[in-house]
């Protein structure tokens, strides 16, 4: 009996240090690892915890080499990207078939569109090229009304078609263009942490230039800790400390992009019916579990009054949002009905 168990002690040892040399990360502690790299426009940095360093930096990259798979397909900045071949097809009639990931997402912001009654629209792209050429002026100054009518007769999400058996899209008058640049990488994030799940990575954090997504939370902790800005004005610094895992967050308004013209405030964020920026003053701040949703409200409950944003947020499963305006000098807060459980 003696030797059985030698040998059953003795086969299992050697079993457990097979897999620790075949499975980076079997029964070590893990360890914080951060990572950066700049993709989308922005810087992106990822937080993950691994149990050693090769594993750390295999994950990390092959989770950049995603984010910029998903860039190379949507950005608006690339030539050859296939958000901008649909464009260039726009009033052609041509259907252009593409890839899953842009498909997808191209029809989950058809959704978020009558969500938000056309304030979320990927299709406004004529009146964020405009913005970008006015914000590079020395001299800046919003389009008049005869060019805002022309740039407007080119934007709306009811003109985006899909056709599924082909997976392809088209949009049906000329001179229209899509832009992305208010989902996509609330997208990336959620397909950053996916792609760190296929190298066993549980706990990570990835923020795409204000897209955070988290999965788990960090060894022996409950959650993540976020910290929201609490104001519109760059120089203030009070936060909120929010506590998530498992969720996106995402906070839009005009706190450093903003165009200021005869004594007006004009947000970064243009609102699709109007083609100028936000005057509200308004941050928002979104959670939820989808980072394409997180993305898109964030940036739609700007457009709104807070109170309209409170009544969207509310009827949508699994988000919630927390709302600063400023006014008057003073800062005004408004949440959803289950925003305080996220509180630290």
């Amino acid at each position: 009996m003696k030797l059985i168990r030698y040998l059953i002690t003795g086969f299992f040892g050697a079993i457990c240090l097979l897999l620790a040399t075949l499975l980076p990360g079997f029964a070590q502690e893990l360890q914080r690892y951060t990572f950066d790299s700049r993709h989308m426009g922005t810087q992106v940095n990822i937080i993950l915890y691994a149990g050693n360093e090769a594993l750390a930096i295999r994950a990390s990259e092959a989770a950049f080499d995603r984010i910029e798979e998903l860039n190379q397909l949507m950005s608006d900045y690339i030539a050859t990207s296939e958000v901008n071949l649909v464009s260039e097809k726009s009033g052609s009639g041509e259907w252009v078939s593409i890839n899953e990931d842009l498909y997808g997402l191209l029809q989950t912001s058809g959704q978020l569109s009558e969500m938000t009654n056309g304030l979320f629209d990927v299709t406004m792209g004529p009146l964020t090229h405009e913005w970008r050429y006015i914000r590079m002026m020395a001299e800046p100054e919003p389009p008049d009304d005869e060019k805002l009518e022309r740039l407007l007769k080119k934007v709306g999400y009811q003109h985006l078609e899909f056709d599924e058996q082909t997976r392809s899209v088209r949009l049906n008058k000329r001179g229209m263009q899509l832009d992305l640049g208010g989902i996509a990488k609330g997208y990336a994030a959620d397909k950053a942490i996916e792609k760190l799940k296929e190298f066993g990575i549980k706990s990570a954090l990835v923020d795409a230039g204000g897209d955070i997504t988290v999965s788990a939370p960090p060894p022996g902790r409950e959650s993540w800790t976020v910290a929201v800005p609490k104001s519109t004005a760059a120089d203030k610094n009070s936060t909120a400390s929010l506590k998530l895992h498992n969720k996106t967050i995402t906070t839009s308004g005009d706190m450093f992009q903003f165009l200021e013209f005869e004594g007006v405030r004009y947000s970064h964020i243009i609102n699709p019916k109007t083609g100028l920026g936000s005057t509200f003053r308004i941050q928002a701040t979104v959670i939820s579990e989808d980072g394409m949703v997180a993305d898109a409200l964030a940036s739609a409950c700007t457009l709104m009054l807070p109170d309209q944003c409170l009544r969207l947020i509310n009827g949508i499963d699994n988000a919630e949002a927390i709302i600063f305006r400023s006014r008057e000098g003073e800062i005004e807060e408004w949440t959803t009905a289950g925003f305080d459980r996220f509180l630290d």
